[in-house]
This record gives structure tokens, sequence and C-alpha cells, in this order.
């Protein structure tokens, strides 16, 4: 079932062994799906859009915010959770998106490292706690490849959360909006920006890769002309495969 929002925020307030604090992103699943929260001083409510700065935990360039928190019960023990940058790391001018130059964005948990440059690449899971719930700081770093990096700037990456478990369905995409030298006056307008000229509603047929509002041969091409890779991929697990064919072949059709 469904947790609310109300019950979330409740739970959120019992005690401090949870580690939750304002800005964190928090996890609860809703309609069988994944639904990410920002996490504030009036408590959770829906969002699509969060921001970051490097440097915040006095390491230059460097962040491990913001975290993600589900409490306890909200996924299977014995499952894990993932991420998938759906978009390459993108530079925010001001007024628009373009894609990095010499910019690249290191997520890194132990040993396990993904590096985001202009294109989308696969991401990582990550085991769910033997309570069910899914605590997580992943490490940010930005760094230069074969160049140098502007003295400031703000970046842009879109994602989505997953769950191995067979059943719950990937999160709608969500934003991250990292500030590397900017003002926080600035990071708040790249953050409305986006949330104005980014963020849409989640698609009601993944499947439907080519948005023309049905399930059928186009797609097909689509998923097996990016297979084993980030193009095609329906289930949010980082790849297009045999899974994801499945879910194609079984929404064939008119879009419901």
């Amino acid at each position: 079932m469904s947790r609310s929002i109300t019950a979330l925020v409740a739970a959120l307030a019992v005690g401090a062994a949870h580690a939750q604090h304002v800005g964190d992103i928090a996890l609860e699943i809703v309609d069988n799906t994944i639904a990410t929260n920002a996490f504030g001083a009036s408590g959770a409510v829906p969002e699509r859009v969060f921001g970051a700065t490097f440097g915040d935990t006095g390491v230059a360039r460097f962040t491990s915010n913001p975290g993600f928190e589900a409490l306890p019960g909200t996924f299977a023990t014995g499952t894990r959770v993932g991420f998938t940058p759906r978009s390459g790391l993108l530079r925010f001018t001001g007024s628009a998106v373009e894609p990095v130059a010499s910019e690249r964005l290191e997520i890194k948990f132990l040993t396990l490292a993904s590096v985001v440059g202009p294109d989308p690449v696969p991401g990582f899971s990550l085991a769910v706690q033997s309570n069910g719930g899914w605590h997580r700081h992943l490490n940010f770093r930005l760094f230069a490849e074969g160049g140098k990096l502007p003295s400031n700037g703000l970046y842009v990456v879109e994602f989505e959360l997953y769950s191995n478990d067979g059943v719950t369905l990937p999160s709608a995409p969500f934003w991250i909006v990292f500030n590397d030298g900017k003002t926080p006056a600035e990071l708040n307008a790249a953050l409305a920006w986006v949330e104005s000229n980014l963020v849409g509603d989640a698609p009601a047929c993944p499947a439907d890769l080519d948005g023309d509002g049905d399930v059928g041969a186009a797609d097909l091409g689509i998923l097996l002309s990016g297979w084993g890779t980030p193009a095609g991929d329906i289930d949010g697990d980082g790849l297009a495969d045999s899974a994801d064919l499945g879910q194609l072949l079984s929404a064939w059709g008119a879009c419901q």
C-alpha cells in the first residue's frame, strides 16, 4: 500500500537514528512507484528538482548532499535500489542548458563509481537495509577531463531511481542542480528554470519511446538499437535489455 505524505512526515520526525536533515530527498512508494519528496523544515512534500552545493562539507568541488532517505519498510529486504542518469552533465547558462565540454561529475559510493560527461551513462545500485529502509549519501565530485574547469558554474543532471524487486516501478525523472561557486540567488534561479522548462509529467506509457501515443515497431527499433545502453531503457535499471523488451511487448498497442 502507498505510504501517505502525512505518515512519512510523522515517521521522519521519529528519532535521530535515521539522520534526516533539511535537503535530503525523501523516498516513498506511491501507486507502486518510487516517489521523490523534499524534506524541509515544514516536513516532506512532493518534489522533482533538488539543489546541491559543492564545498558544503569543506572540500572544494565535492558534496555528499543531497542524501536519499527511505524509511524502514519502504522497500523489500534483500533487494537493491539504484539510480540512472537520464541525461549527460549539462551546464546552465542563465537561460538554457548545454552539454559540458571538459567537466565531469563522478558519482561514487565506496568502490562503485559512475562518471557522467556529455552523455548518459549507467548508474549503480545499493542494497536495501535490513529494515527495508534506504538511507544513502552518494559522493558527487566535479572534475575536468582533458581541460580545465571553469572558475564557477551551475550543472544539471536528470536522474531516475529504480528497484530490482520486479514489482516497484521506477521514479518519475528528477533533477539535481549542482552549484559550483555561484551565489544562492543564482542557484535558486537555476532551480526555478529547471522546474519551469525541464519538469513535465511522467510518461503515462514508458514503453512509448518515441512519444507518438502507442507502442509499436518504431519503439521496438529504438530499444534494439540501444540494446545494452541507457538508450531504450524502460524499467529504469540503466540498460536496455530483455526485461525492457518484455515490458515493451506487453504494452504493445495504443497507450492507455
